[in-house]
């Protein structure tokens, strides 16, 4: 994937972008309507979701030279992004350095495979681009700020057969943000469910060994627990609601030049397009009072009036959180899924308003697993695991007594065929209908015996292993078990996996 380059000082709208073809038909890519719209190149897309700027859907170090001359007129506090993440970085990053950030909230276990994949696309970028003057970091933001329970309440285990095993856990209850939950909720059953549904793992220490402490938040345990998997490449990570010292200029400039006219336009030319509405109106900035006993929603009087004596305490919502982050973090680029891509269209106004640079949105790739057993299983079938999709059917093949169903089949047509009166033409019907019912369930217990003799996995349990409920592996299992049967090795085989991906594009990683 790539587009026309602009000569400088050219119009943005002058470019003629050449439309690429994907690497491999577009109906087999986990993608949103928009994603796929972006790949396409669709100028009115690109139009929503690029900064003005913005050439190549790869970037590079000049795309990142440009980003910083950009910066917000109060410029970033990198001397406090270091304090803030712990991170220990070179003198030229913190005179002039850049990000590629991408963030999750965080759920027991850690959260869905697909973090992981986000990070190492982020990881893997920021290696592409950074160049000695211009050192250009990874950071993970942990988005603890929310409160949807129902998602982060949950980690998923993929068995062999395809089956999933959820473990559940209410992480406490209430209406607290998830960074006031303890990661504790949950972690014992996970790990008996992880020895009972998995076996043994050559990770399953390693998470021992990175277990929440007692007193442990949510967010700041995830935020450990990949910082500690993806160490070799010094991974930053951050809660969201620890940026809130660096975006309080932004705060109230959110609360006092909200663009809801510009907004609406564009919410109005999004939706005509056929896309989905990702907010609904957004007449005032999202904000809310974020503290232990619950996060309430503010109208702009409440928020200016909780900014004035408790700035610290005001949480951002998903249509003001990015361009926050935009304020405190250098991020030059951002490692985006589908989903985020999606309502990122609906957001360009609030950049501009609160004067801070638009990042240059990198699709993820979708990476999936596939281990020793599923690659053998694939090769006994005879078929290439990377054309598996949700709806593959198993290759044919011989059936034992093939010739005498053959024949049972002539056998069930001449029946059919022969000249009977109404009243026994009735009754023959209804018996064929039989017939063919248990011919067919014959058939079918005669293929699984051939199959089990010959060792054969179940075709099916190969496709719902790379698309369990028909969607992509990484939205449905957890990370908790990807790093428990790969281990923390598997951090290089992502990374290395990331970095040979173009942007949205699908690939398999052998465990």
């Amino acid at each position: 994937m790539a587009c026309a380059w602009r000569r400088s000082g050219e119009p943005r709208r002058a470019v003629e972008r050449q439309a690429l073809p994907l690497p491999f038909p577009a109906a087999h890519l986990p993608m949103s309507a928009m994603l796929q719209a972006l790949l396409a190149q669709d100028p009115t897309v690109r139009d929503w979701l690029e900064p003005a700027d913005a050439d190549p859907t790869r970037p590079d170090a000049e795309w990142i030279a440009r980003f910083l001359q950009r910066a917000p007129v109060a410029g970033w506090d990198r001397a406090a992004i270091a304090a803030i993440t712990g991170a220990t970085l070179p003198p030229a990053w913190r005179e002039h350095g850049a990000l590629v950030v991408t963030g999750q909230q965080p759920a027991l276990g850690g959260g869905p495979f697909y973090t992981l994949v986000k990070i190492a696309a982020a990881i893997a970028t920021a290696a592409r681009v950074s160049i000695p003057a211009v050192p250009v970091a990874p950071l993970f933001w942990c988005a603890s700020e929310d409160h949807d329970l129902g998602e982060a309440g949950h980690a998923d285990l993929l068995r062999r057969d395809g089956t999933i095993v959820r473990v559940a856990d209410d992480l406490g209850g209430g209406r607290a943000s998830l960074r006031f939950r303890s990661a504790r909720h949950g972690w014992d059953a996970l790990l008996a469910a992880g020895a009972r549904e998995l076996g043994p793992g050559p990770g399953e220490a390693w998470l021992v060994a990175h277990a929440p402490g007692p007193d442990e938040g949510l967010g700041a345990w995830v935020g450990r627990l990949l910082a500690a998997f993806f160490a070799p490449w010094n991974l930053l990570t951050i809660e969201a609601h620890r940026l809130r010292p660096l975006a309080r200029p932004a705060l109230g400039a959110a609360l006092t030049r909200w663009p809801a006219a510009e907004l609406a336009g564009l919410r109005a030319r999004v939706l005509a397009a056929g896309h989905g509405d990702a907010f609904g109106a957004l007449d005032h900035a999202p904000l809310f009072a974020d503290r232990p006993d619950g996060r309430v929603a503010l109208d702009p009087a409440a928020a200016l009036a909780l900014l004035a004596v408790d700035p610290d305490a005001l949480s951002a919502g998903a249509a003001l959180r990015p361009a926050l982050q935009q304020a405190a973090l250098p991020a030059a680029i951002f490692v985006a899924g589908p989903g985020e891509l999606a309502y990122h269209a609906f957001l360009g106004p609030v950049y501009a308003a609160l004067g801070v640079p638009r990042p240059l949105l990198l699709p993820r790739p979708s990476l999936a697993l596939a281990p020793g057993w599923f690659r053998r299983a694939s090769t006994a079938w005879g078929v290439d695991p990377a054309v598996l999709r949700p709806d593959s059917r198993a290759p044919t093949r011989d059936t034992p007594l093939a010739g005498e169903l053959a024949a049972l089949d002539t056998a069930l047509a001449a029946l059919m065929r022969a000249a009977l009166t109404p009243d026994l033409t009735l009754r023959r019907d209804a018996g064929a209908t039989r017939l063919r019912r248990e011919r067919d369930r014959l058939a079918r217990s005669l293929a699984r015996g051939e199959r089990r003799a010959a060792g054969l996995t179940a075709f099916g349990a190969l496709v719902t292993w790379l698309h369990p409920r028909g969607h992509p592996q990484e939205r449905t299992m957890s990370l908790f078990q990807a790093i428990w049967e790969h281990g923390p090795g598997l951090a290089t085989l992502l990374v290395d996996a990331a970095a040979g991906c173009g942007p949205g594009e699908r690939r398999l990683v052998n465990g």
